[in-house]
């Protein structure tokens, strides 16, 4: 199969919201908690947290059609059944997400890759982000952000002060440790080239 042919076969079948508003809980029928992973990228977090919480019901959301796709074809073969794959901007898919205080736990992995100041409009974690987040994540549940970068993580901590839905979990506002037993590929690759990563755990209100 050629490029293109790929390219053409991972736009057409990556997994879709549904148009217009729509339930997460519809998703994944069930009575588990909801979560979020918000740019999984190659997917192990999702095979990971399906398996350390099998009780979960697991929305993952990725914008590269191909990895999305990827993700997907390896949770359909392997029989996981308590996750759900949306392909799309975060932003966008979760203005339109219902019903509100519906999720237990959120998860954001290595956000924002863009260095030059003109792509400040797509960085992800912003007041839009946070706002939907604030409204589909319940009363003492989580959120938790992974970053290897230090002023980025930086910035969300100081995002994170300065909005009224969460509450950072310890005073620095970082913890040491993955809360989820659920690592991305990008956080395995940097433990194991021994590079540092900034973990920020929150708490709605």
């Amino acid at each position: 199969m050629s490029e293109s042919d790929l390219r053409r076969l991972y736009r057409e079948q990556a997994p879709r919201p549904p148009e217009g508003r729509f339930s997460l809980e519809e998703l994944l029928p069930g009575q588990g908690p909801l979560e979020l992973d918000i740019g999984f990228g190659r997917g192990l977090s999702l095979f990971e947290r399906a398996e350390a919480a099998p009780e979960s019901r697991i929305v993952g959301i990725e914008v590269k059609t191909k990895l999305a796709y990827q993700a997907d074809q390896r949770l359909r073969k392997h029989g996981v059944r308590n996750v759900s794959i949306l392909c799309g901007d975060a932003r966008e898919i979760l203005k339109r997400a219902e019903p509100a205080r519906s999720v237990s736990r959120a998860s954001i992995h290595f956000p924002d890759p863009w260095w030059k100041k003109r792509h400040g409009k797509r960085r992800v974690i912003g007041e839009g982000l946070l706002a939907e987040l604030g409204r589909l994540v319940k009363p003492g549940g989580e959120l938790f952000i992974q970053t290897d970068v230090e002023h980025r993580a930086e910035e969300y901590v100081a995002q994170l002060r300065a909005q009224t839905d969460f509450v950072l979990r310890s005073p620095s506002g970082y913890v040491d440790r993955n809360p989820f037993d659920a690592r991305s590929n990008r956080e395995r690759r940097a433990i194991r080239d021994g590079l540092p990563v900034w973990r920020i755990l929150a708490v709605r209100r």
